[in-house]
């Protein structure tokens, strides 16, 4: 990211959060390096065991404590105060300085990732903290403009990956294999980080299991479920294949596919997020197969590959436009088959559904060459 990109996004996001730490009553914001870090700051900095702390106070202060080593991409560029230390001199002084700039007074929300190594520094010195995972999401799961581009061109590159599949599945290949092949393939795409986890025949049943050495056989469903970034932001798609005839799997398929279908058709603007849960399973009950969808049917997408918005049961958050996040419901039946089939959504100005992987085809048998 530009450094004048960098500041315009600190300034801009950081007036956001401003506002919503003063309408819930805190004092400040504590972060670490991760995807809060990134969106506030535009620098994607790693979380290791140095003390390293992004604290954005309810007036819109922002100050980072960070080993100097580490504090460079800070310094002049972004405007906020640096507390840089050395390993010689230790944190210590620069919490001191840290704690004497801000208001220490107050509540502080503080993000679920942060190590109690770093707060207890905060702790011993009288800082009283609280989650904020709620309000840091709240702000995130929105996106901006630039980020909707951003998701949609993580999202192609992924896609184009996906689309080579049926090329290298092939009989007596495995797991690992097609696993490699997928994530190579991104890779060279463009992608910057690439995590594909493939399941066969009775082990697509366990859907999060390590991708295995087992070998794929015929008749048997393959599911490859595919992490990707792009400049930050994440693609996620999930497709099942069969080599030859699927018996049951086809079963299966079809009725996954109609159930993805109810909750795409379902996501609009202003409806609760619990309803689109709601759609699929409801949907997957009427094939006898709602007791094997064993997970929520979608997660948010953006700096995170889980995040804001949940579409879980009961969900009662509503869809707004500018909200991306999957559509994945699923069947595993154990002992035989797993089926899920995932695409990334995004709402659209006019309150609508829009697919942003729809160029993966999804009828039963699309990968038969």
């Amino acid at each position: 990211m530009a450094a004048t990109s960098a500041v315009a996004n600190l300034k801009r996001r950081t007036a956001v959060l401003a506002k919503e730490l003063r309408s819930s009553g805190l004092a400040g914001a504590i972060m670490v390096p991760g995807p809060n870090l990134l969106y506030y700051t535009g620098v994607n900095a790693h979380l290791y065991e140095r003390p390293f702390l992004l604290l954005v106070q309810s007036d819109g202060d922002a100050h980072l404590l960070a080993p100097r080593l580490e504090a460079g991409p800070f310094l002049g560029s972004i405007p906020m105060k640096v507390h840089a230390w050395t390993d010689n001199q230790g944190p210590s002084g620069a919490f001191r300085e840290l704690l004497g700039q801000v208001d220490a007074k107050g509540m502080w929300g503080c993000e679920g990732r942060v190590p109690f190594g770093f707060l207890h520094h905060l702790l011993s010195r009288g800082l009283k903290v609280k989650p904020a995972e709620n309000v840091l999401q709240s702000i995130r799961e929105v996106k901006e403009p630039e980020e909707l581009e951003l998701l949609k061109k993580s999202a192609a590159i992924l896609s184009a990956s996906i689309l080579k599949v049926p090329e290298a599945l092939r009989e007596g290949m495995t797991e690992k294999e097609l696993s490699r092949f997928i994530s190579e393939d991104a890779l060279a795409g463009g992608a910057d980080e690439v995590e594909p986890t493939v399941q066969s025949g009775a082990r697509a049943a366990d859907p999060h299991s390590v991708t295995s050495t087992r070998k794929i056989g015929r008749g048997e469903s393959v599911v490859a479920d595919v992490v990707s970034s792009y400049a930050g932001y994440a693609a996620d798609i999930t497709r099942t294949f069969v080599l030859g005839s699927g018996g049951e799997v086809e079963k299966t398929y079809e009725s996954v596919l109609a159930a993805q279908q109810r909750a795409i058709d379902t996501a609009v603007a202003g409806v609760a997020t619990g309803k689109v849960d709601a759609a699929a399973r409801d949907s997957l009950e009427g094939d006898g197969l709602a007791k094997y969808f064993t997970h929520r049917t979608g997660h948010g997408l953006g700096l995170e590959v889980h995040e804001a918005p949940y579409i879980v049961a009961g969900g009662r958050d509503r869809l707004k436009a500018g909200m991306v996040f999957t559509i994945e419901p699923g069947a595993y039946i154990p002992g035989k088959l797993g089926v899920r089939i995932e695409d990334d959504v995004s709402i659209s100005k006019d309150g609508r559904a829009e697919v942003t992987t729809g160029k993966v085809p999804k009828e039963y048998g699309w990968w038969r060459k």
